[in-house]
């Protein structure tokens, strides 16, 4: 009888290993295509063989990067061919989940949209407004040493709510045509957010 046991209780340890080992190989798969965005400057970016590390190459604007996660709220560990079999990583406040050629039209097509009455622009954005699932993103301002504002209304003209610093994350609730309605996990407070400061996180 307690052999029996024994055996029960291995097998069931065994099977739980197994569990365990086959949902750590599908989290270390998951890879998210992200984009570098290094602040207005367009500079390049340095990629490093640790947080902080040694530099083993660079990523131009733009360029399209596979994430394969997320260490902790600075660096991203990504896909490179240049740093061999070993990790490579990157600054996370450098990453963003739109190519910055589609940002750039998403941010003119907005102002040609701009009339003289802020009301108006409020309104026709509002009106776009989707529920979503909620999902957690990351503040990402145009200067990395910046910051950005939440307001109460997405409109950039809208009293400020919050201030948040490159990395910080925010929960978003809506989705606009180019605005986010997000809210502060820590605070519960609400505003809104513009797409181009926000990189999702999945």
């Amino acid at each position: 009888m307690l052999k029996r046991s024994i055996s029960l209780i291995l097998a069931a340890v065994l099977m739980l290993a197994v569990c365990v080992s086959a949902v750590s190989a599908e989290e270390t798969s998951v890879v998210n295509e992200m984009y570098i965005y290094t602040d207005n400057t367009g500079k390049p970016m340095n990629v490093r063989n640790a947080p902080n590390g040694e530099i083993i190459g660079q990523l131009a604007q733009g360029e399209k990067v596979q994430v394969v996660s997320f260490v902790n709220a600075d660096w991203a560990e990504i896909r490179y061919e240049g740093a061999g079999d070993g990790p490579a990583y990157v600054s996370r406040r450098y990453l963003i989940d739109i190519d910055p050629a589609v940002l750039a039209g998403l941010v003119a097509e907005e102002q040609a949209a701009y009339t003289s009455d802020p009301l108006t622009d409020i309104t026709a954005e509002i009106e776009t407004a989707v529920s979503v699932e909620p999902y957690t993103i990351t503040v990402r301002p145009a200067r990395v040493t910046s910051w950005v504002e939440t307001r109460w209304f997405p409109c950039q003209i809208g009293p400020a709510i919050g201030r948040y610093k490159a990395s910080e994350q925010l929960v978003v609730l809506k989705e606009m045509a180019h605005y986010l309605q997000v809210q502060d996990p820590d605070t519960g407070d609400v505003g809104y957010i513009h797409k181009m400061f926000a990189a999702r996180l999945y």
